[in-house]
């Protein structure tokens, strides 16, 4: 074979080569080299997801988009955060012929008061989410009844007032996320019956006392995901005792809870096993509600920003399966001492409360801990022996306590990896460190605090101007 037949065999391969991760990936080609859209939109691409960027450039319609024969994997849509208040039919016509798998469409933060019609054609098609939330829609749309593989849908921040019964029969065959704001509405939506394959839901601004029981019908053996924030509920509705298969479930920022006349948990005829995730944030709760005999098989609790003082060792079971537990902004004065029975909990966060002491039998019983984040709490003392049982902990943060010192309790642990000790004022002297000299802190990987008279870090001082004291 001559030379001259080696190179054109050699420019034929590499040709095949381009144009097969053209075929795999011509994402970057379409934004790269032909962007079907004018400036002031851009063009990017990379790894199969591509994107046209419409977003914040004061628009007032949906450009002109140039037809463009090209197929990706993922197609993301920005043209959130404009001066859209229509969007007119036909729309995104060109888009069919870029032929995407799935487009994620993002009209978020406009004033769009109308879509009309046949707005999505193009894409009706095709696997789309949309995000529509901060704009004027005061009813659903006809023209989101149209997307006919509509997955995910976020209307937060509209003034809805209500659902139209054939949009929701429509999407109800594919949609299985759905975020919305019933602020406006004057009972609880029943056409969201229609959602037969609903996974995550998403509810905010309730603006009444109480749910019907059959308020998820439809949806009871789908919904994994179920988020309701700033409502006017007075107890968790009795309804989530039909969701089989809830895994996760959000309470938080519903200011009406009857917290102290009873219990805000509706009693069910049986317990809610399959849920792992649990948070009751920012309700104003004065007393540890009863969660554990209502889903005894928790995994992670946020108790976050509630007025917490106390929790009761009977409202704590010794076979709970909980590993992370957020108690961050209560009141608590010390560390409760019922978390003793949580024996796989390996995550607390404690941050922000009242606590000056942490005790030798405080977190004794706790012997999986990995990681305690007690920062921003006016402590004083820790206890030599504190952390003596929890041979696991890797982590521990007291930023912004009151404690002057380095705790001796730390100096035990041969496992932490991560100290955090800034914000407080530590001298850094051979008479205030003595004591710690012998520590090893050369595995300790992240040591943040300095001290208090130079710009050394304490992690230094210790390693190296310490161990020349006498």
């Amino acid at each position: 074979m001559t030379v001259g037949a080696i190179k054109m065999r050699i420019t034929i391969i590499i040709s095949i080569i381009l144009l097969a991760a053209f075929l795999e990936s011509p994402s970057a080609f379409l934004l790269v080299d032909n962007c079907p859209v004018s400036s002031p939109c851009t063009c990017s691409g990379s790894s199969g997801s591509s994107y046209i960027r419409c977003d914040s450039k004061s628009l007032s319609s949906i450009p002109t988009f140039k037809q463009s024969s090209y197929h990706v994997n993922k197609l993301y849509l920005y043209f959130y955060t404009n001066k859209l208040s229509i969007i007119f039919n036909n729309a995104f016509r060109n888009f069919s012929s870029i032929n995407a798998s799935e487009i994620d469409l993002r009209l978020d933060g406009n004033k769009i008061k109308t879509i009309e019609t046949n707005a999505f054609s193009g894409i009706e098609n095709t696997t789309t989410s949309l995000h529509l939330q901060s704009n004027n829609l005061t009813t659903l749309p006809l023209a989101i009844g149209n997307l006919f593989k509509l997955r995910s849908l976020n209307i937060l921040d509209n003034p809805l007032h209500s659902l139209d019964e054939s949009v929701m029969s429509n999407i109800g065959r594919s949609l299985t996320s759905l975020s919305i704001d019933l602020n406006h509405f004057t009972e609880w939506p029943h056409e969201l019956h229609f959602l037969r394959v609903l996974h995550s839901l998403s509810v905010t601004h309730i603006p009444f006392s109480h749910l019907d029981i059959h308020a998820f019908h439809g949806f009871e053996q789908t919904l994994n995901y179920l988020y309701v924030i700033e409502s006017k509920l007075e107890k968790v509705p009795f309804a989530i005792c039909y969701l089989s298969h809830l895994l996760s479930f959000e309470f938080s920022y519903n200011s009406n809870l009857e917290q102290n006349k009873s219990s805000i948990l509706e009693p069910c005829s049986k317990k809610l096993t399959s849920v792992l995730i649990l948070k009751l944030d920012s309700n104003n709760l004065h007393i540890f509600p009863d969660i554990f005999s209502l889903f005894p098989s928790l995994t992670s609790v946020s108790l976050y920003n509630n007025k917490l003082q106390y929790i009761e060792n009977t409202k704590v079971p010794s076979n709970s399966k909980l590993t992370s537990f957020s108690l961050q902004l209560n009141h608590f004065e010390r560390i409760p001492y019922a978390l003793n029975k949580l024996k796989s909990l390996s995550t607390i966060n404690i941050l922000e409360n009242h606590i000056t002491t942490i005790e030798t039998p405080d977190i004794a019983g706790l012997t999986s801990l990995t990681s305690l984040t007690i920062g921003y709490n006016p402590i004083t003392y820790i206890s030599p022996n504190a952390f003596n049982l929890n041979s696991y902990l890797r982590k521990i943060s007291l930023e912004h306590t009151n404690l002057d010192h380095v705790p001796v309790a730390v100096t035990n642990l041969t496992s932490m990896r991560h100290f955090y000790l800034s914000g407080m004022p530590i001298d850094c002297t051979c008479d205030d460190m003595s004591y710690l000299k012998q520590w090893n802190v050369s595995n300790i990987v992240t040591f943040r605090a300095n001290c208090s008279s130079s710009s050394e870090t304490i992690k230094t001082y210790i390693l190296n101007a310490l161990q020349a004291c006498p």
